[in-house]
């Protein structure tokens, strides 16, 4: 199995489809509506974050700021996405390693994830 990622997404349509897309590629994904503690996410042993900007209780980019303070997720990279025209302030906001808009393709989608886990 590939590289894992822990894909934050509030949308179920997303989450779902991103899921089974990014599976399909060949990345192991597990999959949450919100945030949750960062005890649960440490467990996963995630090699990447995909996280929603636009997330109930906390956004993306606060998230990732969130990570990038503590020294078990620190270094992971964190990929931002939104569909929100900001999205690449936010990203340089919260120190995310990349970022995509929304609608994407996956192929861009895959691109972005591979970069960053490299």
């Amino acid at each position: 199995m590939g590289k894992h990622i822990v894909l934050i997404e509030d949308e179920a349509d997303i989450l779902d489809s991103t899921t089974l897309l990014l599976e399909h590629a060949g990345f192991r994904v597990s999959g949450f509506k919100a945030f949750t503690t960062l005890e649960e996410i440490v467990a996963l042993q995630p090699d990447c974050f995909l996280l929603d900007e636009n997330l109930p209780g906390i956004s993306g980019h606060i998230m990732c700021i969130l990570f990038k303070s503590k020294p078990p997720t620190k270094d992971i990279p964190v990929v931002l996405i939104s569909a929100n025209p900001a999205i690449k302030q936010m990203a340089a906001i919260g120190e995310a390693d990349a970022y995509v808009g929304k609608p994407f393709e996956i192929r861009e989608l895959i691109d972005v994830l591979t970069r960053v886990m490299v």
